[in-house]
Order: C-alpha cells, then sequence, then structure tokens
C-alpha cells in the first residue's frame, strides 16, 4: 500500500505538469480570435461584399441615439443598399417625402479602401436623385466600425455598429 501511494505522488505531479503545458492562456485565447476576426473582416472587404449594421445613431445636433430597428448599409461590388434613419437639419427635401433620404440602392463612385494600424478606411460616394451623400467608414480590426455620411443638401450624420457578412438571401 506504501508504495502505491509513493508511487501515485511520483505520477500524479508529471500529469498536472502535462496538462497544464497543454491549456492556453487568456491571453493567447484572445489573440488567436482577433486574429481570425481579422482575417474575416479583411477577406469581406477585399471581396467588397459586407453589411455595417447601425446600432447608435449620432446627429451632429443632439443627442446619440440609439437604434432599436434593424438599421444597415450593404455594399455588394459596386452598389449600396442603404437602409439608414436620418436625424438632423435638411437644407433641401423632396416635397411629401415620409421616408428617410439614406433608403435606396444606388451604384458607387469613386470606391477607395485602405489599410492602417489601427483598422481599415473606406470611402465612396453615391448620387441619389439630386444630392450627393458621401459614406467614409472607419473599421476596427474586430469588426466595430463608424460611418460618417455626409451630404449637400443635409448636415452631417455619424453611426456605430459593427461589420458582418451578407445574409445568404
Amino acid at each position: 500500500m506504501k508504495t502505491i501511494a509513493i508511487l501515485l505522488l511520483m505520477v500524479f505531479p508529471l500529469v498536472s505538469l502535462n496538462a497544464q503545458e497543454n491549456k492556453k492562456n487568456r491571453k493567447e485565447i484572445k489573440a488567436e480570435k482577433e486574429a481570425q476576426k481579422y482575417t474575416e473582416i479583411k477577406n469581406l472587404l477585399d471581396a467588397k461584399s459586407f453589411v455595417f449594421e447601425a446600432r447608435q445613431a449620432n446627429p451632429s445636433s443632439g443627442k446619440s441615439i440609439q437604434l432599436t430597428s434593424i438599421f444597415n448599409a450593404k455594399i455588394t461590388g459596386d452598389s449600396v443598399y442603404s437602409y439608414l434613419p436620418f436625424y438632423g437639419v435638411a437644407y433641401k427635401t423632396d416635397y411629401g417625402s415620409t421616408t428617410s433620404p439614406y433608403h435606396f440602392a444606388q451604384g458607387i463612385k469613386d470606391y477607395k479602401y485602405s489599410e492602417s494600424k489601427k483598422g481599415f478606411d473606406i470611402e465612396f460616394e453615391v448620387k441619389n436623385k439630386m444630392d450627393i451623400i458621401r459614406y467614409y467608414f472607419s473599421i476596427s480590426k474586430t469588426g466595430y466600425a463608424s460611418l460618417d455620411v455626409t451630404s449637400t443638401d443635409r448636415r452631417p450624420i455619424s453611426f456605430y455598429g459593427t461589420i458582418e457578412k451578407p445574409s445568404e438571401e
């Protein structure tokens, strides 16, 4: 019985040391997840196929607004399908219009894409009726993004949200 106890005491530390070596610490797991997310985001942006899911709107004057509905901007190839709200001052509007001026599907002009230390920058223009709308995305390596929208007929507005993979619809 004494020999079994001695053998167990000798084997147990070896087993626990081996188990400790196989486990990854939290920093390594977090770094792996961030690297995987970075690769996923970069592939979406390179393919010009992503969806910006807006979570918060920030008008140029006034308080920020938490968005409870699904508002987004979907970029596919050379087109943008925008379904974003507008809160703020408009200098010109269509008579009797009841929809947001940022609800449209249009072709993209002057698409610019660059990568920096912090993440990615994308900007492009859209001509919607008589209005020229400029979209500027600032995207982190983990997929969080801000979108600044400027227009010739309205005050600027910005949105915060995330970059997602487009659905298969």
